[in-house]
């Protein structure tokens, strides 16, 4: 297992204590598990980033495995800070990119596991393939799928449309979190925009500069404000985050 540099410890001790754990409730059931998004890309931000993991089954989680793994998430919660930010898929090996594949998620918006559909996202798994960090099992270069340039290309625009009604769910919006998701929407749009014209991934931060460089200037006021609003919002979370008492 190689993580990355300065992580907090109680974070890399998450990571050894799931490569444990979940070997022993998944036993022949597991084949790997791997980190994906901010911290594969040295962009992790302790204050707002989500702790991003794939965990590779060869086959859908029985009432077992499933009943083990919520418990393991509300148990091991009480004591670390970081199940709360986790976003963890369990998918089936061999159906990444097959939507009608049954998956399981823990996410933070739910507060525990739950049984869904699976998104076939490519983005995810070209992630893992190019920077992707192998906790357990076979190494993530050689799990992940290609991915073909138009099924990308689907992707992109359907992560496209999800950000425009986003923004037209929110004209009109003065709250918080109007304000934050706008921001995030603008430095994602831009990161599709690299990924389209590059077939490669980048922080947002990374696509933000190549964006700056290539759209037209007619945008570049708003893609400007998004980044500041953006570190706005990181500086209040750090505040808060830094006064919580799990956080010393």
């Amino acid at each position: 297992m190689s993580l990355p540099k300065n992580i907090p410890q109680d974070l890399s001790d998450l990571f050894q204590q799931i490569t444990t754990d979940f070997s022993a409730i998944l036993r022949g059931n597991l084949l790997g598990i791997y980190l994906w998004g901010s911290l594969t890309y040295e962009a992790f931000d302790e204050t707002c980033s989500d702790v991003d993991c794939i965990v590779v089954t060869s086959r859908d989680l029985d009432d077992r495995e499933f009943s083990e793994l919520d418990n393991w998430f509300k148990n091991v919660g009480e004591h670390n800070r970081w199940v709360k930010r986790i976003e963890m898929r369990f998918v089936i090996d061999k159906e990444f990119l097959d939507k009608t594949s049954r998956c399981c998620g823990f996410y933070d918006y739910t507060g525990k596991l739950v049984r869904h559909g699976s998104d076939g996202n490519p983005i995810i798994w070209m992630n893992i393939g190019q920077s992707g960090i192998t906790l357990w099992g076979k190494e993530a270069k050689l799990i992940a799928p290609g991915i073909s340039d138009q099924c990308l290309n689907d992707a992109l625009l359907l992560e496209l449309n999800y950000l425009r009604e986003g923004l037209a769910s929110n004209v009109g919006d003065q709250t918080d979190k109007a304000f934050v998701y706008n921001a995030y929407a603008v430095l994602t749009a831009c990161r599709i925009l690299y990924s389209a014209h590059h077939r490669a991934l980048v922080t947002k931060y990374q696509a933000y500069a190549w964006a700056m460089e290539t759209v037209p200037s007619m945008w570049a006021a708003i893609i400007r404000t998004a980044k500041e609003n953006r570190l706005k919002n990181t500086a209040r979370r750090r505040q808060s985050w830094n006064r919580m008492p799990c956080a010393s």
